[in-house]
């Protein structure tokens, strides 16, 4: 579930499928998705993000299988069904002890409330081109600056003399932190793979420490703070590619086999770890939360309303009109079931609205082929057996402009979200090609420059996230600027 909200689908709804114990992710969204575009994006995200996708395991549906007509989908709501807490992961609502009716209106409260748009599926879309351009930069020897942090440190002196001579000659000079044999063993894993049984731990810390400071020698460029995803990812290609058969563990297929990489990848020394995170305690002001319990208030005054004048007529009534005469959201409805829960429960009382509702109805619409009620009474020679014509056609076209409106509305919202995003695109990509370069490499006369420049498209940003990014990348370039102005006058442009 993180994986998908990190990719943009934020909502989805867990089920258990049966009583054997396996769970369904549902994905829903509020209009229609080219089912077999979705899939293939399903797919590319979970195996980008390393799950392995097989039958029995893990599964995406639809699925149109191979020379066949596809694979079979468990449909919910049958025996052995559930709803599972996305929290704990624990039963919350076992299918059997519940009616149908009710089941079939949690499920679909659930359509409607964890709906997905679909710009998400465009974000998804985005997600997965950038994770694959990331992934693929890796294979590739791109003429990147080193990102080492510079520490001061004393190099340590009880290093194999050959190898620090080695190291030296690579980097020009020894790098800060580096532990020249690790690295150097990395180094021979990296180029010849595992040479004998009991090497995957020593290979994943030697490897990682090689690909964090890079070879120079080799054109391989360092992965170091900020690159740990991109780490772990080199990592796995290495051991899965070159453990030449010597892994136990990976010839097996154990799931813990590389367990280790992602802890190799992302460790940090305590140095760069900084201080310890202070728990975060939000301050909202007293306005807002003054604010908040009106509404809520309000809100509760409308649907306690709404629930007498539903119960004065003596009938069942659906969570559809409950909210709609309350003037309320479904899901502010469903935050306040203490009001009207009991109620619609225990219908004892009320009678059905659909009783002698057959009886009252005239024969042009209660008279169909294969369906004659036994308490009506033979149509009358006064009324026509049919629709008349022209009302009929009436409504066909009545029913076509409404259909026509509808598409036209759904082409409009499609076509303002296509240029809005088009916008964004060329936005980021003109921003990129001023922010590539660090404000350290820049001449003064390019600082300059770049501050005019990129102060124009700060004011064009179109979403909070660039914006603040763009800002930082500003802070940088006017703190450069000021550095060189007020130093002792050279220039290091």
């Amino acid at each position: 579930m993180k994986v998908f909200s990190d990719a943009g689908l934020a909502r989805s709804s867990l089920y258990r499928s049966s009583y054997s114990g396996g769970w369904h992710l549902y994905l829903f969204f509020d209009e229609p998705i080219n089912s077999n575009d979705l899939r293939r994006q399903l797919i590319k995200l979970l195996t980008l993000n390393d799950f392995e996708i097989a039958k029995g395991t893990l599964e995406v549906f639809p699925n149109r299988g191979n020379k066949s007509l596809g694979l079979g989908l468990r449909l919910p709501l049958q025996p052995g069904f559930a709803w599972l807490d996305r929290r704990t992961l624990e039963m919350d609502i076992e299918r059997m002890e519940v009616s149908a009716t009710k089941a079939l209106e949690l499920f679909l409260d659930a359509v409607d409330a964890d709906a997905n748009s679909y710009r998400d599926f465009q974000r998804l879309k985005s997600y997965n081109d950038d994770l694959e351009l990331r992934r693929s930069q890796l294979a590739q020897v791109p003429d990147a600056p080193h990102n080492i942090v510079p520490l001061r440190r004393s190099p340590d002196k009880s290093q194999p003399a050959e190898f620090t001579e080695f190291v030296t000659s690579v980097f020009r000079r020894l790098p800060p932190n580096l532990i020249v044999d690790n690295w150097y063993k990395g180094r021979i894993f990296h180029l010849n793979g595992l040479s004998g049984p009991s090497q995957r731990a020593e290979a994943i810390v030697c490897v990682s420490h090689y690909l964090f400071y890079g070879d120079p020698s080799r054109g391989l460029p360092s992965l170091g703070y900020g690159y740990e995803q991109e780490r772990e990812w080199a990592l796995r290609d290495f051991l899965s590619a070159h453990h030449n058969g010597q892994s136990k563990d990976i010839n097996d297929d154990r799931p813990d086999a590389l367990a280790q990489v992602e802890r190799a990848a992302h460790w940090r020394p305590a140095h760069a770890k900084g201080k310890e995170p202070a728990k975060y305690s939000p301050s909202r002001p007293i306005s807002w939360i003054r604010e908040n319990e009106n509404r809520q208030k309000d809100a509760r005054q409308r649907i306690q309303e709404a629930l007498d004048t539903l119960r004065s007529q003596q009938r069942y009534f659906t969570t559809v009109e409950l909210h709609e005469l309350a003037s309320c959201s479904r899901r502010t409805l469903y935050d306040h079931q203490d009001i009207w829960r009991a109620v619609y429960d225990d219908r004892k009382n009320y009678k059905d609205v659909s009783d002698g509702f057959f009886e009252i109805c005239t024969d042009e619409y209660n008279v169909a082929v294969g369906a004659d009620s036994p308490k009506i009474e033979p149509p009358s020679a006064s009324l026509p057996k049919i629709t008349p014509p022209g009302l009929r056609a009436a409504r066909q076209i009545a029913s076509e402009i409404a259909m026509r409106n509808a598409r036209a509305i759904q082409r409009t919202r499609k076509t303002a979200d296509s240029l809005q995003i088009k916008q964004e695109q060329d936005w980021q990509q003109k921003v990129a090609f001023y922010t590539f370069t660090k404000p350290f490499d820049l001449g003064i006369e390019n600082l300059k420059l770049f501050l005019v420049v990129l102060l124009r498209y700060l004011a064009l940003a179109p979403t909070l996230e660039d914006q603040l990014a763009l800002q930082s990348y500003i802070t940088d370039l006017r703190q450069e600027l000021e550095r060189r102005c007020s130093g002792p006058g050279l220039d290091y442009g």
